[in-house]
């Protein structure tokens, strides 16, 4: 008699293939990155024209990185216990949808952080489970997450600049309603993906194991350097659209800004695994945070259009590097049951440096404006000598564990 595993391996085999299986991690990537490149880009600017401060900007942006501390560990390792992280992602991304179609109605300042305190728990976990899912399908077939991940980045591309030339003609009140419509397209994706339980092993985590994770110093290090780094993102996240406007640079501008740095990011990500080789994917992480200091450095210096083009190719070395390492790390440190609640430990910490920095961004903007970027190089240094440090310690154990020649 077959079983029900066997039973759903026979039903998903043609998904499993390692092309077929490819493609619709890839195009899971696209769909649920498309709604970043208008969210993410413009929505500073609809709170600007809903009449908010700086600070205030600062806290709304904060709130659901914040609030990723409380709301993705638990659903992650939700996720993972059911081995249903597909299942788990489209419950998020409906409920995502219905709430920023409902952000049209939604006013004054006190409204809006219970709003985005509801929205932030189904919307932070949504590249989590995303990451979950790749990160066991990297692992139980080998494939190449950074040539997957790349379609999430140009689709981010593809709805950056569409969307700021239709913004330009339609106004900045229509953000919450294009970033609605994108957010439909993953509910069309996720149910043609193969279920994670047939990735590995079958069983789901048991309760507390989740535990085994925040023991492991050496691993919760480097999950450390990577929420620094990554946390020294916010400042631009939040006012860099504001930064640029001001400096008038139109909101098509803006978007081929962004649409400059993912076309740098897309190339990294092609490369980045294949460059690796059969190194440590820490070097990754470590390139990538010295990148980083140096394009905050030139963002200190409050450059022009010219040098802002120069300073978004540097998003591939800095950006795609660090986001390939963490990936690959967690998808290489633990086992398939537990990749999915790793990332999730991984977006709390990132959660708490990017909330604490983003609460921080809005006073460093209204106080320095672009020297703000000083104390962003500052927390990407620190990630950096922090990844140095694992890298030294994965080579002594190495060294450690290789046998002496007789």
């Amino acid at each position: 008699m077959i079983s029900a595993t066997e039973e759903l391996h026979k039903r998903w085999a043609p998904a499993l293939a390692k092309g077929a299986l490819s493609r619709r991690v890839s195009a899971l990537y696209a769909a649920i990155y498309l709604h970043y490149g208008v969210y993410g880009v413009f929505m500073p600017l609809w709170f600007q024209y809903k009449g908010m401060s700086s600070q205030q900007i600062g806290t709304l942006l904060a709130l659901p990185v914040l609030l990723r501390v409380f709301f993705v560990a638990p659903v992650t390792a939700l996720a993972d216990r059911l081995r249903r992280v597909r299942e788990v992602l489209f419950v998020c991304v409906a409920f995502t949808a219905a709430l920023v179609l409902a952000l049209r109605v939604v006013d004054g300042y006190v409204t809006l952080l219970v709003f985005f305190t509801l929205f932030a728990m189904s919307w932070d976990p949504l590249p989590i489970l995303a990451d979950g899912y790749a990160g066991a399908a990297v692992r139980a077939h080998g494939l190449d997450f950074g040539r997957m991940r790349l379609w999430g980045t140009i689709a981010l591309v593809g709805a950056s600049m569409v969307g700021g030339h239709w913004l330009d003609r339609l106004g900045v009140e229509f953000v919450p309603l294009m970033t609605c419509g994108l957010l439909l397209l993953p509910l069309f994706v996720i149910p043609f993906l193969p279920p994670d339980a047939l990735f590995g092993e079958h069983e789901g985590a048991a309760p507390g194991e989740w535990k085994a994770i925040v023991r492991d110093r050496d691993a919760m290090l480097v999950l450390l350097g990577i929420a620094l780094v990554l946390g020294s993102n916010a400042l631009l996240l939040g006012f860099g659209s504001i930064q640029w406007a001001a400096k008038g640079v139109s909101n098509a501008d803006i978007g081929l800004l962004y649409a400059v740095a993912a076309v740098s990011e897309v190339v990294f990500f092609v490369f980045a695994q294949s460059l690796l080789g059969p190194r440590s994917e820490l070097w990754l992480l470590v390139c990538g945070a010295a990148v980083t200091i140096l394009r905050w450095l030139g963002m200190a210096t409050d450059p022009g259009m010219g040098f802002l083009v120069g300073l978004a190719l540097l998003q591939g070395p800095a950006g795609s590097t660090v986001i390939a390492g963490s990936i690959l790390y967690i998808s290489r440190r633990f086992p398939t049951h537990l990749i999915a609640t790793a990332n999730g430990v991984n977006a709390v910490l990132a959660g708490l440096a990017a909330s604490v920095v983003t609460f921080a961004a809005g006073f460093l903007w209204g106080s320095f404006k672009a020297l703000g970027y000083l104390p962003m190089a500052a927390l990407s240094l620190a990630g950096l000598v922090i990844f140095v440090i694992a890298l030294r310690r994965q080579h002594a154990s190495v060294s450690e564990e290789t046998p002496a020649c007789p």
